[in-house]
Formats: C-alpha cells, structure tokens, sequence
C-alpha cells in the first residue's frame, strides 16, 4: 500500500493551520500565567481588550488567509487551502482553551466563553475580507500579490474590530 499523498492545498492549508493555532497559544499561555486564581479571565477595558485578543485574530484571520494565496497555484487552491487552514487554526485553538477551562467573562453580555472561541468569532471577518480582497482585486486570485493584498485587507478589517468591537463586546 502507498504513502497516502495530500493536494497541497490540503498540506499548506494545515501547515498554516497549524502554525497560526501555535502562534494563538502564545496569548492562551499568557493569560493564563498572568491570571493565576480560579474563575473566568476578565478582559481589560478599553483598548486594552482588542490587544490582548490583537494576537488570536490576527493569526487565525490573516496569516492563514496570506500564506495560502501566496503560495497556491490555483484560484481553487487558494479559496480551499485558507478555509482549510482558518477552520484548522479555529478548531485548535478553541479545543485547547475549551480543555484547558480558559474562559473570558464578557462583561457586556455577563457571559463566560472559551477564548478560542471569541477569537475565532472575530477572525472571522478578517479572513473573508482578506479572501475576498485577494480573489476580487488582482487577476489570477492567487500568488506573492494577492497574498500581500490578502494580508493587508485582513490587517485592515482587523483594526475597527479590534479597537471598537471587542471593546464594546468586553
């Protein structure tokens, strides 16, 4: 029986995957050595929330959209290969924080959420927009331009969401 062989959109979208979900666990890692005691972590006020979050969402949302355009051959392998590689880094993050108990209160909602998921919640939007910029503003949808496009589009989408919307959210 033969070596079992992955599309490479397939095998770069969990290479990003997973490089941004370990990137992710820098803030999980954090947190949690900063917040020491029992209970949910509650997030700063202010500006303060969107940059403790700035490190999640900026890796799930725009590494994983850049690095699967810019190197895909294909405008098909660039759209499957940054789901694949968001839905990956999403997943992982959320498990991991949901196993290790690290839940946020939102204050706003009186909620507790696992981290994972209110990063992935957010980096949302900012991988579609990078999608979508990369795929409808450059010819092909795919290679080192569109990439750079895609990158800069999610930055762009990130930074209202992360000055405004997790303030308002936290």
């Amino acid at each position: 029986m033969g070596r079992l062989r992955l599309p490479a959109w397939l095998r770069r979208g969990l290479e990003a995957g997973l490089f941004a979900a370990l990137l992710s666990l820098l803030t999980v890692l954090a947190l949690t050595w900063e917040h020491q005691g029992p209970g949910p972590v509650i997030l700063p006020t202010g500006i303060g929330a969107g940059l403790v979050l700035a490190l999640p969402v900026l890796s799930i949302g725009v590494l994983t959209v850049a690095y699967e355009v810019a190197l895909a051959a294909t405008k098909g392998d660039a759209i499957l290969g940054a789901l694949a590689a968001w839905i990956v880094a999403a997943d992982l993050l959320a498990i991991t924080t949901v196993a290790m108990g690290q839940e946020l209160l939102l204050v706003g909602q009186g909620v507790t959420v696992p981290l994972g998921v209110v990063a992935s919640v957010f980096a949302a939007p900012v991988a579609l927009g990078g999608l979508l910029a990369a795929e409808l503003f450059t010819p092909f949808g795919f290679g080192r331009r569109a990439g750079r496009l895609a990158a800069i589009a999610g930055t762009a989408v990130a930074t209202p969401i992360l000055l405004f919307i997790v303030p308002l959210v936290a």
